[in-house]
């Protein structure tokens, strides 16, 4: 049996695996994946057939699968902040390189391949190709070659403001000051100037990652009054923009109507979900190795699944049922991530992190005889 690892005091274990937050993570992806299979609104299951009217009154349910993106941005606060706690800059911008790019880079010119090869999706140009290897188009104005990039954007913005906190000095009264102050100026920006959320997109969902940090904060260091008072207002936050903006932008991408209450009502329920996952210890605890597997592909499928995923609709729909249709897409996907986790992440992601590291440090830096459990959870 391992031995346990030492606590750091109040709060959890210090070394412990999250493997439930893995599972979570997968799950976020699941929810965004059946979204644009089963609601979003194109015609890949039939000329003129929309996929609510295929699935019906499943997808009045699966419309609230947008809401997986929710969960990821709690997720990577939580995340995020264990594998700064501690390092260096280079060390944490190292790890962000080695952990976002390989598996990208491998979507953008697979989905650009299948996008210039199949009738029907309209070829990117190789200029938005290469635009779009930087991870930093969006701003310039560029296209992205598949929907889904727009979350990396706002990743990449979070990571800036963390970056600033590295350089400061990472403390959990600092942590919980900022979370409490950023994402409340960040959001009043987003709700009353919409030109400037349109432009600096994490304004908006600042309050996710600000919830995610301060649950960190309690699960190392355990709860105080004031650490869940912040939790409480990002939650609260974050359920206002929901209602407020992002019910109705879902609308202009799903079918049917999105009810304003309910989206915002999930977003507290998300913040809720990693609590448990974070701070139960029945949950937080488990140890079972599956959950890790299953969570190194979420990222990978994340960024592959919606055109491979169509392109399979299109060609079984008019062949099979709707279910088994839907399982074989859901199906080649998955798979597809497993390879590109096996071939891509695994291969790339320790040389990539320590070349990049070695560069911004000038020296070797000196690998662990065992990684963390911060780097683990943060891949």
């Amino acid at each position: 049996m391992p031995s346990r690892p030492q606590s750091t005091g109040r709060g959890a274990p210090a070394a412990s695996r999250l493997r439930a937050m893995d599972a979570l993570r997968l799950l976020a992806a699941a929810a965004v994946m059946l979204f644009h299979f089963t609601a979003r609104d194109h015609a890949r299951w039939g000329e003129d057939v929309l996929p609510a009217d295929v699935f019906g009154g499943v997808a009045d349910v699966t419309r609230y699968g947008y809401a997986g993106v929710h969960l990821f941005f709690v997720i990577s606060g939580f995340v995020i902040l264990m594998s700064v706690w501690g390092r260096t800059v280079p060390q944490f911008v190292a790890s962000r390189v080695s952990r976002l790019y390989p598996a990208y880079w491998a979507a953008v010119l697979l989905t650009a391949t299948l996008r210039w090869w199949w009738p029907g999706f309209g070829a990117a140009t190789p200029t938005e190709v290469l635009a779009n290897l930087t991870m930093v188009h969006e701003p310039f104005g560029v296209a992205s070659v598949d929907g889904v990039y727009w979350t990396l954007w706002v990743e990449m913005q979070f990571y800036l403001l963390v970056l600033g906190l590295v350089l400061w000095g990472v403390t959990a009264r600092r942590v919980v000051v900022l979370a409490a102050v950023v994402p409340t100026v960040l959001t009043t920006a987003s709700l009353l100037l919409p030109e400037l959320d349109a432009r600096v997109s994490v304004l908006g969902w600042s309050p996710l990652f600000g919830a995610g940090m301060v649950l960190y904060v309690i699960h190392r260091e355990g709860s105080t009054a004031s650490r869940w008072a912040v939790v409480a207002l990002c939650a609260a936050l974050a359920a206002a923009r929901s209602s407020l903006r992002v019910a109705h932008a879902v609308e202009q991408v799903a079918t049917g109507t999105v009810q304003p209450w309910l989206l915002g009502g999930i977003a507290v329920a998300v913040v809720g979900v990693v609590a448990v996952v974070a701070l139960v210890p029945r949950v937080r605890d488990l140890d079972w190795r599956w959950l890790t597997a299953l969570g190194a592909l979420t990222y990978p499928l994340y960024l592959t699944h919606e055109y491979v995923g169509w392109a399979v609709i299109e060609v079984l729909a008019p062949r099979a049922g709707r279910w088994l249709t839907l399982l074989l897409a859901v199906a080649v996907c998955v798979a597809l991530a497993w390879l590109l986790h096996q071939l891509v992440e695994e291969r790339t992601h320790r040389p990539l992190r320590l070349w990049v590291e070695q560069r911004l440090t000038g020296a070797a830096p000196r690998e662990p005889a065992r990684a963390g459990a911060a780097d683990a959870a943060a891949r």
